[in-house]
């Protein structure tokens, strides 16, 4: 999820000043906090932050605070549950889906049923069927706001490319009345051959090939059922009119301000062992722009979890000094799942006559930084280590011990960047580029580390800032007309992948496979290699794991030896809660406590 996504990831780092020895971070609690009372129901969970969800419909989110949110008011066929271990989370279990689903024909036919007394919050509630979840995987390819990983369902379900391509395509102008009519008229004319409703619950799907991660693909918010009275709205920004099939629904939504979701009445707790639904409320306050200020009120009480931001140094000291039970560290172990941040280049860029387009300019940008330096910021070895590849360990395509631009002890080389940069015919301070960052939490100092090592190396820097938070994925990285008229060069985003266990395609497809640039893409950069596509289409038709892995491992080489990105840290992610909240798992799709089964005590 952009993690992201899987996706782009919350809006802050756990920071340390000074050096990575300056705390004992290792001592820190992992996971969970321990509950010392039995679950209790009631009350209400109070969330704290400075910006808001990226989008407000399941077709298009794609940022993890989103995806946290989304756990509590939609549903999907499968998903990953929420427990202690992340080994215990990466298998995805039946959600509206009465069972693990059945396969047929060698792997390309899987038949799901929804279970019976699943309800839409609709006047009168009704069935969620199968004709929803059609609906809702039609809709992600619609033309004004489509979904930012199509290749996850393009190249796995039978008919859904053509399908695309001609949504895609459609002329849609006039009133957003006129725009929802030509959506709507499209979606009822033009069918999915891959997609079949079998009675009112069971849908078959039949594949292009078999995929084992189709269960995974199943499990994303982007997969969720849309119930037909949400057609009447443009996608992008449903707000209070999403319907729910969830626990809670939207009672207010006020932009950058606060989010209220109340309980479901429709929401039947026994078609749903997965969502616990302890609290009767969730008050959401957004526009708190310091962290520091937001955890001032967690560890006051006056608010339960944060949001979307993370501890930053002073408070971060003060809780690993006295061994907070407050602060969540996670996921669990060795695990450092988070690719946070990597640079991006901007490869459409026509700053410094199409600068970035050459090779050695990128190399160049490979051995300037100085990752260290970076991971110290984001809070040194518990918590970020430096990142020498596209994908870090545990992950499929991860290569043990690869390391294509070597630097001593990974602070940057900045004689052999200047160097290259001579071989691209360039003297020193000749390229300036345009470094857009986020203006809270660590992302400042981040960027200042990264413009002092690249201006080292020969470069020029200009940093431009962003606020809102999540405009630095709407306005720039995600605006493929913001990318070609040269708005920006280089950024500084994360990803997480949106699943874990065999999650190759979960990095390569949406971040680096060009074959479906388009609005809300998360390939930034717009790195499109015919070598690295094949070694996808490799890698999703191979026989067994091994095999996979294999290619997704030849697409990180090339990936590198491109220097399409400049692989900066793997993280892990802080989250923490005020005293009364209890069963906080840290959830790895949403990189925070999962919303859904936390309850508070007293």
């Amino acid at each position: 999820m952009k993690s992201r996504f899987k996706r782009a990831i919350r809006t802050g780092a756990i920071v340390v000043a000074g050096t990575t020895a300056a705390m004992p971070l290792a001592a820190l609690p992992v996971s969970a906090s321990p509950s010392v009372n039995a679950p209790q129901r009631g009350g209400v969970l109070r969330l704290v932050g400075s910006g808001d969800v990226d989008y407000f419909d399941t077709a298009e989110a794609y940022y993890d605070v989103t995806w946290g949110l989304f756990r509590t008011i939609t549903r999907q066929l499968y998903t990953w549950p929420t427990r202690p271990k992340l080994a215990q989370q990466i298998e995805p279990v039946p959600d509206l889906a009465t069972a693990m689903p059945k396969i047929t024909d060698g792997g390309k036919v899987w038949t799901v049923t929804i279970k019976k007394g699943a309800m839409w919050d609709t006047s009168p509630p009704r069935q969620v069927t199968a004709q929803d979840e059609i609906r809702g995987l039609k809709r992600l390819c619609n033309p004004i706001s489509p979904t930012g990983a199509p290749g996850y369902y393009e190249d796995t379900i039978v008919g859904m490319q053509s399908y695309c391509n001609a949504f895609l395509n459609l002329k849609v102008s006039g009133s957003t009345n006129q725009q929802v009519a030509a959506i709507d008229k499209f979606m009822a004319t033009h069918n999915i051959a891959g997609l079949k409703a079998i009675g009112q619950r069971t849908i078959q799907f039949t594949l292009t090939q078999p995929a084992a991660d189709f269960i995974d693909i199943l499990s994303l918010d982007f997969s969720s059922p849309v119930p037909k009275e949400e057609l009447q709205y443009p996608p992008g920004n449903l707000g209070v009119n999403l319907v729910s099939d969830g626990p809670y629904m939207v009672k207010s939504y006020v932009p950058k301000r606060s989010i209220v979701l109340v309980r479901n009445p429709a929401w039947n707790s026994s078609t749903d062992p997965i969502r616990k639904a302890y609290v009767n409320e969730i008050d959401i306050t957004e526009g708190v722009a310091e962290a520091s200020s937001a955890v001032q009120q967690v560890e006051a009480g006056t608010q339960d979890l944060l949001w979307d931001q993370v501890v930053p140094p002073a408070q971060l000291a003060g809780l690993v000094a006295t061994k907070s039970k407050l602060l969540v560290i996670g996921p669990d172990g060795n695990n450092y799942i988070t690719i946070n941040p990597y640079i991006v280049v901007n490869l459409q860029s026509p700053n410094n006559n199409g600068a970035l387009k050459k090779l050695k300019v990128r190399q160049a940008m490979e051995y300037a930084i100085n990752k260290a330096a970076d991971s110290a910021l984001y809070g040194g070895s518990a918590i970020s280590k430096p990142l020498d590849q596209v994908v870090p360990g545990g992950s499929f395509g991860h290569i043990p011990g690869y390391n294509p631009y070597p630097t001593p002890g990974n602070r940057g080389n900045p004689a052999r960047a200047e160097a290259l940069l001579k071989q691209a015919g360039y003297k020193p301070g000749q390229i300036t580029l345009r470094l857009v960052y986020r203006t809270n939490s660590v992302h400042p100092q981040v960027a200042q580390a990264d413009q002092a090592a690249l201006q080292k190396a020969g470069f020029k820097v200009k940093l431009v800032t962003v606020n809102p938070a999540n405009a630095f994925y709407t306005k720039y990285l995600e605006n493929p007309t913001a990318s070609r008229d040269g708005a920006w060069d280089i950024a500084e985003p994360g990803w997480i992948p949106d699943w874990m266990g065999n999650n190759g395609r979960s990095i390569f497809e949406p971040l680096f496979d060009g074959r479906t640039y388009g609005p809300n893409t998360v390939d930034y950069g717009d790195y499109n290699s015919p070598v690295v596509n094949h070694y996808i289409d490799l890698a999703l038709k191979a026989q067994t794991f091994s095999q996979a892995n294999e290619f997704w491992q030849a697409a990180n080489r090339q990936i590198m030896k491109d220097a399409a990105i400049v692989p900066v840290g793997a993280q892990k992610t802080a989250v923490m809660h005020s005293s009364r909240v209890q069963g906080c798992d840290f959830w790895f799709v949403s990189q925070n406590c999962d919303y859904a089964n936390v309850w508070l005590q007293g």
